[in-house]
């Protein structure tokens, strides 16, 4: 019998006591053989106790390793995990997920099948609570700027994926994170990757679940670095642009010029156009969500929408207005 490839999966981890011990849980009940799989956790210094938690894990399940961030940023975190690997298929997986039990062994699969270089698959954003809920069922929404595999339902090759595994030889061909990028680095990643001839692969078998954040306000935090970052990557790779990265600018731009087009009757009709059919979508969109089917909270789905919609456009804007300023200085 062929043995199965080696698995690495990369996790990091910055104060995270209320995640991360059902991370290792999914993983420690894994199908594929933990003879085969290891797990290294990537802190960036936490305090919350978290470290202590995984270390004390470590006692009993040998399969775990802990590797040190100490420039606690997300990019240098996966540079640090894949050097240390040493699995034929690395994976790079969120503290704030839980693998399904057959995570490991059909990314393998699904690897193997397609010949693909990454493999993604089903990212579901499950709250728990009402409220973190709906800004899950926001952030899979195509109204939601969601990128495709996050709403997929069939076998595709796409730009991107979710909690990816990746053959070892494709990351070592193309290179490190881009350790400059504070946000963004795994779809820069993933678009030189695809640039260099790869394919990335989603498939619904393989499954995980991600727990969204639990308020508004940490929404809206976590889109604006989102569109922030979001600019730069498209700034340096211009071909990475898709035509859904531009609709939320277009909808912060069209807000800021609404009260001077409100001052001549064709601009009212105009503003009053755009509202309107924003508003039809809006409410399309938490009809599709169908918010009390799955225990969420119908308000804070609609409010979740513009949230992410002004945040990650305005970061977006804001980001290109730095760029226009910097060039006009010089």
């Amino acid at each position: 019998m062929i043995a199965r490839p080696t698995a690495s999966v990369v996790v990091p981890m910055l104060d995270e006591a209320d995640h991360i011990d059902a991370c290792l849980d999914g993983f420690a009940k894994q199908t594929y053989p933990l003879d085969r799989l290891e797990v290294l956790v990537v802190d960036g210094g936490s305090t919350d106790g978290s470290r202590e938690r995984v270390e004390e894990r470590r006692g009993s399940e040998p399969w775990i390793r802990v590797v040190e961030n100490p420039a606690r940023k997300a990019s240098a975190a996966f540079n640090k995990g894949v050097t240390a690997a040493t699995g034929d298929v690395v994976f790079l997986f969120s503290a704030h997920g839980v693998p399904d039990p057959t995570y490991v062994e059909r990314s393998v699969d699904v690897l193997e099948e397609t010949g693909a270089s990454g493999v993604g698959g089903e990212y579901r954003h499950e709250g728990l609570d009402p409220v973190s809920q709906a800004i899950g069922l926001a952030m899979v929404s195509p109204f939601g700027m969601a990128s495709p595999h996050r709403y997929l339902r069939e076998r595709r090759e796409v730009d991107t994926i979710s909690h990816p595994a990746y053959r070892r030889t494709a990351l070592l061909e193309v290179g490190p994170f881009d350790e400059t990028l504070e946000r963004n680095s795994d779809y820069e990643l993933n678009w030189r990757l695809r640039a260099g001839g790869h394919r990335l692969v989603f498939d619904p078998s393989v499954g995980s679940v991600y727990r969204p954040r639990p308020s508004l306000r940490r929404l809206a935090r976590q889109f604006w670095w989102y569109g922030r970052w979001k600019a730069k990557v498209i700034e340096r790779h211009p071909g990475s642009l898709r035509p859904r990265h531009l609709a939320a600018p277009a909808a912060v731009l069209g807000a800021i010029a609404a009260p001077g087009l409100a001052t001549t009757r064709s601009g009212r009709r105009l503003v009053a156009g755009g509202a309107v059919a924003y508003s039809g979508l809006l409410a399309l969109a938490v009809k599709r969500g169908r918010p009390r089917e799955h225990g969420a909270s119908t308000l804070a789905l609609a409010a979740a929408f513009p949230v992410m919609h002004a945040a990650w456009g305005g970061g977006f804007l804001l980001s290109y207005a730095e760029r226009l300023g910097r060039k006009l200085a010089r």
